[in-house]
């Protein structure tokens, strides 16, 4: 096991590199961009969401989640300043992006503590893709927002998701986009994983990127 010492080398140093990484996310004419009122707005929220995030996440993982919204912010900021845009708007909507990241890892925190029935977070098991599938109770008895999100491992690296709802009846959930509707997916949950299968309406509707598809198997991530 390791010695409190050790442990406590760990947790400072990964500040230290959350610290030297945070640093590095303002823009270099911030002071002069705060004057900008979209801008100050949307620093504003990101820095009230990165608070959030420093206190509800483990130092390690806050490390982890953070080099990627900073390589995610930084790689908007280039492609804006690249096709023409005033670097203060393109800083302005790297920080909505580095906000919406940020929700999207506090919602899954939350959800790795919170496993309750099927609800949780669920990370896909496959060699040809990167996905996720979050699953949360709603009002309804029965009733769940669902997010699936895929991802090719290689080239081309389409992508596709699903942002919407399902009704679970026994083990087994009818899950749509909240944009269609009418082309249901659909989940079989088994304790600690869930089956999801693409009926051939949905695999003809193009709701997905060319090759990309949510067929396979998704295991529950716990903390």
């Amino acid at each position: 096991m390791l010695s409190t010492e050790l442990k406590k080398l760990i947790f400072l140093t990964c500040l230290l590199l959350f610290s030297a990484s945070a640093a590095s996310a303002d823009p270099t004419n911030h002071a002069a961009f705060l004057k900008n009122n979209e801008y100050k707005e949307a620093f504003e929220r990101y820095s009230a969401t990165l608070k959030e995030a420093k206190n509800r996440l483990d130092a390690h993982d806050l490390a982890l989640v953070m080099k990627e919204v900073e390589a995610a912010m930084n790689s908007s900021v280039k492609e804006d300043l690249a096709s023409g845009t005033a670097e203060v708007e393109a800083w302005s909507s790297a920080f909505i992006i580095g906000r919406e990241n940020l929700s999207r890892e506090l919602t899954w925190d939350w959800l790795r503590r919170n496993p309750e029935g099927i609800q949780g977070f669920y990370r896909m098991k496959s060699k040809a893709f990167d996905g996720w599938l979050a699953v949360q109770k709603g009002d309804e008895p029965d009733l769940y927002a669902i997010q699936l999100y895929a991802i090719q491992k290689n080239s081309p690296y389409n992508s596709g998701e699903l942002d919407g709802f399902g009704k679970l009846k026994d083990k087994t959930m009818s899950a749509v986009d909240k944009n269609d509707d009418k082309n249901p997916i659909t989940l079989i949950f088994h304790g600690e994983t869930v089956t999801v299968t693409e009926p051939k309406a949905f695999k003809e509707s193009g709701a997905l990127g060319a090759g990309v598809s949510f067929d396979g198997t998704f295991e529950r991530e716990k903390k």
